[in-house]
């Protein structure tokens, strides 16, 4: 099974349930994982809540903004300080340091404040401010997001190909099917992708190759949930070990194969 989809990632680092499949892949792929974790660090600094103290842009910038969206010149955004109780817009680019928007234009300045005492009030400074930060807040999640699926996208490898795969039979005494196949990246990498079903064991279940005599075999991990994807050591010889097998293994601490085999078949290799 590929990598996770930019979607699937974008999900899981928002905390979305994820299907069976995306899920288990998560489960063992160390790269998306690590992907994920990164994704989901952005969108927890947003919902943070305070990023402290936040400087509303001028009003240029929501002119431009407006000029981009078609809006009328009338519009301006909620709570913020670019209204008048008339409805049109403060131009604030003129501001004169003072604070005060009428003494810059060159009308009549208002009464300024004592030293040291703030002319707008915490409660308004605060309620002004929540516009922004979700402003902020949701650029951050959005960009973070973004950002980090870029990275992953240029540093993932290309598309891995299918160079051989078998049909995983039961074993006498048990009812469950699979299927096995081996993907190649562009670098020569080789993983194992092993999907069974109906395999419920009392204990766990392991995943080997076997020679053609089934006398040698490999232990590739173990096997969680319907589908696992198992890393090939570079110098393996599939012609040497090319039957895929499950075993049920119980919890004895013995590491050999327990003898029980749930599914077994042999990989097609090319030529």
């Amino acid at each position: 099974m590929p990598h996770l989809d930019p979607d699937a990632v974008a999900l899981a680092a928002l905390g979305e349930p994820l299907d069976a499949a995306p899920r288990a892949h998560l489960a063992s792929c160390a790269d998306c994982a690590r992907e994920v974790a990164s994704l989901a660090a952005a969108a927890a600094v947003a919902r943070a809540g305070d990023a402290g103290e936040l400087v509303p842009p001028p009003a240029a910038v929501w002119g431009r903004v407006r000029d981009e969206l078609g809006l009328a010149e009338d519009v301006v955004p909620e709570g913020t300080d670019l209204a008048r109780g008339d409805g049109s817009a403060v131009d604030r680019s003129a501001d004169d340091g003072s604070g005060d928007p009428a003494a810059a234009a060159g009308g009549v300045p208002g009464p300024r404040p004592a030293p040291g005492v703030d002319p707008v009030p915490a409660a308004s400074r605060r309620h002004r401010r929540g516009p922004w930060l979700a402003a902020a807040a949701a650029g951050l999640v959005v960009g973070g997001v973004a950002g980090g699926l870029a990275v992953s996208a240029a540093l993932r490898p290309g598309p891995e190909t299918v160079v051989a795969e078998v049909r995983l039979e039961a074993l006498p005494g048990w009812s469950a099917s699979g299927d096995a196949q081996v993907e190649e990246d562009a670098q020569g990498r080789r993983t194992l992708v092993v999907r069974v079903t109906d395999a419920d064991a009392d204990g766990f279940r392991e995943v080997w190759l076997l020679d053609a005599g089934a006398t040698r075999l490999v232990s590739l991990g173990l096997l969680d949930g319907d589908e696992g994807r198992f890393a090939l050591p570079p110098g393996l010889d599939l012609a040497e070990f090319p039957v895929v097998d499950v075993s049920a293994e119980p919890f004895d601490g013995d590491p050999a194969h327990s003898g029980d085999s749930i599914v077994r078949g042999e990989l097609a290799l090319p030529a």
